[in-house]
Parts: structure tokens; sequence; C-alpha cells
């Protein structure tokens, strides 16, 4: 621990307020906002099934990022003598592995598998290497929470995108539930609010995933101001949810099951309805 208590007081030896902003924006690539836009772009006005795939991949990259966050229970850097901690409301929970990092390697090496451009290689390195190294800067996470973030974020990225191809090349959206359920039953024994967005999240993705599939066969091809309208009504509805749902349901862990839950069936199967009947859905 002393040694990497040296690290970030080595790394923050640099920092001055440019940095400072230029980090904390950084940082934000590993959060819920970021990753929302992307999903929602690609699931609503590009690919699909890359969406669905993205999806997938991010939430069950967090659900395992807190299930081993709650075994490990490595305290954060932040209160020790030395560093200085900044955006520590993105900092909530145990410190191992780096969340921020986790999701973003997620990101980025799913696009980089679907993708496979030299330049999208150099883009998600780089991206990888800033998110990372943005958690040990602003004082929240120490280096081997970023090493873990990193290694298990790609590795978990890999079986993801294997059980989504299986489960293509089998038509059979179930398969995805080798997935889901396990993460189901660990609600019995990891009962914190993270743990209970991300799952809430994705039973709703898997039983929408089922649902469009089957009953609805979403189309994302439309003129370029259509597609503005989709993930503007799409990105709102789930704004809406996220935040002002909040305000009307209890403060327990339950509460945010659901709340989350909404937020998978209205962008898997309730926005889709809504392009239809609104006609900006072109068939």
């Amino acid at each position: 621990m002393d040694v990497m208590l040296e690290i970030l007081k080595y790394i923050q030896s640099f920092s001055n307020k440019t940095l400072d902003t230029f980090f904390e924006i950084v940082t934000i690539l590993g959060e819920d906002i970021f990753f929302i836009i992307v999903i929602g772009i690609f699931y609503w006005c590009f690919n699909k099934t890359f969406g669905y795939k993205l999806a997938f991949v991010y939430i069950t990259s967090g659900a395992i990022n807190t299930i081993i966050k709650e075994i490990v229970k490595l305290p954060r850097p932040i209160g020790y003598e030395g560093i200085k901690s900044i955006r520590v409301k993105t900092a909530g929970g145990y410190s191992f592995p780096s969340g921020h990092t986790q999701q973003s390697s997620s990101l980025f090496t799913t696009l980089m598998i679907e993708f496979k451009k030299k330049w999208l290689y150099f883009i998600g390195v780089l991206g990888m290497f800033l998110v990372g190294f943005s958690r040990m800067y602003l004082g929240v996470h120490w280096p081997i929470d970023v090493i873990g973030g990193l290694i298990i974020g790609i590795l978990w990225t890999t079986i993801v995108t294997k059980v989504f191809a299986w489960s293509k090349d089998k038509d059979n959206p179930i398969i995805i539930g080798v997935l889901v359920i396990p993460m189901i039953i660990c609600l019995l024994i990891f009962k914190t609010a993270t743990y209970y967005k991300a799952v809430g999240t994705l039973i709703a993705l898997w039983l929408g995933y089922i649902i469009e599939d089957k009953y609805i066969k979403y189309v994302t091809k439309a003129i370029w101001w259509k597609q503005i309208n989709k993930f503007v009504i799409g990105f709102f509805g789930l704004i809406l949810i996220k935040v002002y749902f909040k305000k009307l349901l209890p403060l327990n862990i339950y509460s945010d099951f659901l709340r989350y839950a909404l937020m998978g069936i209205w962008m898997t199967v309730i926005s889709p309805i809504i392009y239809r009947s609104l006609h900006i859905e072109e068939n």
C-alpha cells in the first residue's frame, strides 16, 4: 500500500487547474451518461444488434465490478494524507477494481472487436489509458484498481461477446440467460444499490431483447432528421425515468431496481413502439 500511495503522490505532483479540468472531463468516458448516449445512438439509430451487444457488455461488466468490490472490500485512497481527491461523487463503494476503467475498457474493447479499424485501436487503447490514469490523478483509485479494471474489463468483454455471438448463431435470445440468471441469483447476496440497478436493467434488457426480437422487429434505418428525433425522444425518456422517477419512489434498493428496469424496457420496447406510432421508423 505504501508503494501505491507514493505512486499516487507522484502522479499528483504534476497537478494544476488545467489538468484537473482535463481529467475530470476524461473520467466522464467511464460514467453512465456517456454509455447511455453511445448505446442509445447505436440501438435507436444505426445498428440494433450491436446496440444490444454493447448494452449487455456494459451492464454485466458493471454487475461483475460490484460483486468483486463487495468481496475484496479494498478502501479507496480518499482521505489519505497527501492525496487530493477530486470528483468524489463518482467514487461510491469500494476501490478494487476501478469501475470507470473497467467500463471504459469494456466499451472500447467491444468497439474494437466489432469494427476492427486501426484508427479505432489507437483511440480505444488511448481512451482506456486516459480513463484509468484519470482515476489515479483524481485521487479516487489505487494503481492496482486501474490495472485490475483494465484486465477484467477486457476479459469479461471477450466472454460476453462470445455468448452474444452464440445467441445470434442459434437465433435464440434466451441463451443470454447464461449471463443473466446467475446475476439474478446473486441479488440475494449482494444487496447494494449499484448491484440492484445493474441487474434491474439487465433483466429488463434481456426480456426486452426477447420481446422485441419476436414481436416488434424494430428497424433502425431512417432519414437523418428522424434519427435525431428518435435519439431525442429516447434519451429524454431515459433521463425522465432515471431522474424524476427517483423523486416518486421510496429510497431503497428495490426502488432502484424498478427504476432501472423501467429504463431497460423503455430503451428496448417502449421507445421503438413510440417511433413506429409516430412514423419516424422507416420500414
